[in-house]
């Protein structure tokens, strides 16, 4: 009797132990969305656009970053094609949730803030948008558990993820209803983003095509996402962002982050 009790009271204390150990989903979510940044970042980028008829345009990118005193501050100085070239975008994302983006079209040779109703809208005529370059706070959102020891193939790679359901609680100037996550359990990011409407029908994939452990000039480490592909399900339309070269921790100059930069490039 002594032993069958001994054994219920151990079977309830390790029950009660794993729940207490257990992760639940926004906690992944929200350490998958505060992953460890370089503080400063230069790359190279080829954006490859492919449309359903497997036609390709490309365009070549300089990308500048850096991080620090509780802002993320991110340029992008598209080098070519001509009708592209000059064109600019500052991002600066803040600890506290807020963000702003300015763009400078040469055509009108302009800086304008991009509106919060802007940014379900198409970055630079591509399948990203332009939510879809910054990081998305994960209190935005209630996340639920669909899967928690998935496995998955990407590019020829398989990952154990989690599969997580997103659902917009705050902050709903999306372009989705939810949005289904498979965060890789070593890296803790997303490796297939699904964005799904109201329906249940899939609109779009972001898929990271290249995952890598890279270090940055100080000798600090960082999962980074060399290769990833937006693709629109409705259009058959592809985008693909390619990181051809890149630098991390090497200090960049803070007039790349002005507005003043976006209008002369200097």
């Amino acid at each position: 009797m002594k032993k069958t009790k001994y054994l219920a009271i151990f079977a309830l204390f390790m029950v009660l132990g794993a729940a207490m150990f257990a992760e639940d989903a926004a906690s992944i979510v929200g350490r998958s969305t505060t992953m460890p940044r370089p503080d400063f970042s230069r790359t190279q980028i080829t954006v490859r656009l492919t449309d359903k008829a497997g036609n390709v345009e490309t365009r070549q990118v300089t990308q500048f970053g850096n991080n620090k005193q509780n802002i993320t501050q991110t340029t992008f100085d598209f080098r070519s094609p001509a009708s592209y070239k000059n064109t600019r975008l500052l991002q600066q994302e803040k600890s506290n949730g807020q963000d702003q983006k300015w763009i400078y079209l040469p055509s009108l040779r302009t800086v304008r803030q991009i509106a919060t109703a802007d940014r379900k809208k198409d970055f630079v005529g591509t399948d990203f948008t332009y939510n879809d370059m910054t990081l998305r706070k994960a209190e935005n959102d209630a996340h639920e558990f669909l899967d928690e020891n998935a496995a998955i193939s990407v590019a020829g790679k398989t990952y154990k993820v989690w599969k997580i359901k997103s659902v917009p609680v705050a902050n709903k100037n999306v372009e989705y209803a939810y949005r289904v996550q498979f965060i890789d359990k070593e890296s803790n990011l997303p490796v297939l983003t699904e964005f799904y409407d109201k329906t249940d029908k899939l609109l779009k994939t972001i898929t990271t095509d290249e995952l890598v452990q890279v270090s940055g000039a100080t000798g600090k480490s960082y999962w980074f996402r060399k290769t990833q592909t937006a693709e629109n399900k409705l259009t058959n339309h592809k985008t693909t962002i390619i990181v051809d070269k890149f630098e991390f921790d090497k200090p960049v100059s803070d007039n790349y982050f002005t507005q003043n930069w976006l209008n002369t490039g200097k």
